[in-house]
């Protein structure tokens, strides 16, 4: 639910979220801690040895608080959405730099995981690509959590598409040739 609203804005009408893949957070934890040891930590320490400064101590912490939400928002944000009509390629680096890219399912060639290193196979995370036919190119996520769960469920969503989409052709084929067959038999 949440994550239906937090990109929903990149969702067309009608179009429902699946399963979304992010990043590892135990790939990030370096980052994480030095945001909160800058951000919380010495202005707080700073806080305790110099009490009277406090104003500075609070704007400190109060700006490392918004880095802090920053690094949430970038490590949310940076993730493969996959719904019932395509797979979104989603990056954020910032407030005022994103961008997406969409990646239809009849236009999948192959979908690979690799989980490489001890730390990687335990807490199970790997790379995930996406391979596109015709073109070379690839989409993919670095240091997803649960990859073989995130090929899995793009194809499956695939299956389903491609189910669906035949079912669609199928009966409009046949609705065409009953039309014709009336037409026909009317003259």
């Amino acid at each position: 639910m949440l994550a239906s609203i937090m990109f929903r804005a990149y969702l067309n009408p009608g179009e429902k979220i699946l399963y979304v893949a992010h990043v590892h957070p135990f790939t990030i934890y370096k980052s994480f801690l030095k945001h909160l040891f800058f951000g919380f930590a010495l202005p707080g320490l700073f806080y305790l040895m110099m009490p009277p400064f406090w104003i500075v101590w609070a704007s400190w912490g109060g700006i490392g608080a918004l880095y802090m939400l920053l690094f949430y928002l970038d490590w949310y944000f940076d993730a493969i959405l996959v719904t019932n009509q395509t797979i979104i390629d989603l990056e954020w680096t910032g407030i005022f730099k994103r961008s997406s890219s969409r990646v239809e399912y009849h236009t999948i060639e192959g979908v690979a995981y690799e989980v490489n290193g001890f730390w990687a196979t335990v807490l199970n995370y790997g790379d995930l690509a996406i391979d596109r036919i015709g073109t070379g190119s690839q989409i993919g996520l670095k240091d997803v959590s649960f990859p073989k769960t995130a090929e899995r469920e793009i194809m499956s969503a695939q299956n389903d598409f491609m189910r669906n989409k035949s079912f669609r052709e199928h009966q409009t084929l046949k609705d065409l040739l009953a039309g014709m067959l009336q037409d026909y038999s009317n003259k």
